[in-house]
């Protein structure tokens, strides 16, 4: 597999996780205790936990029930190599999570829009990410689901970043 192919998809995933972060807590580390199958912002903010905690191949599974649509499709299609890559082996770490504006469209249908912050050491020693995401929920049987996340805009600070003039 290409490295730029390798790198899209972990930016994929990465700003899928964002994505969810910003939807479940405002400013703080995303709980996943405090959550609610019937809260799309809760339900986010588990996702987004356990997506920041996945230890296992098996934690696939366990992520993919949050999931519904094009995110759960696109999760199912990655490699075992794709998903460790971009969940265990990712040496990313949580910083914060901000929720921008969500609109009901309806029952059943809610728009999120959010920031997401963390530190991500793949991408140099200290860099801060902070990306700003785009997330479709659903409800089903109750329950509500991801959709589709999609990267507004990705921010990426180094610490001690020489400049020149």
């Amino acid at each position: 597999m290409h490295r730029n192919h390798k790198f899209r998809l972990a930016g994929l995933f990465f700003i899928t996780i964002a994505l969810f972060s910003h939807l479940l807590g405002c400013t703080s580390k995303p709980d996943a205790t405090s959550g609610s199958a019937n809260d799309p912002k809760n339900r986010l903010n588990e996702y987004i936990s356990k997506s920041f905690s996945v230890k296992s191949l098996e934690d696939r599974q366990t992520l993919a029930t949050y999931l519904t649509g094009e995110a759960r499709n696109r999760l199912s299609a990655w490699s075992d190599e794709q998903f460790r890559q971009a969940f265990i082996e990712s040496k990313r770490q949580f910083l914060k999570l901000a929720f921008r504006e969500v609109k009901n469209h309806s029952p059943t249908e809610v728009q999120i829009t959010y920031e997401l912050s963390y530190i991500d050491q793949s991408k140099g020693h200290d860099a801060k990410v902070t990306n700003k995401k785009f997330c479709q929920m659903v409800s089903e049987n109750g329950n509500w689901l991801i959709r589709d996340v999609q990267n507004i805009k990705e921010l990426i600070e180094f610490k001690d970043e020489l400049s020149l003039p």
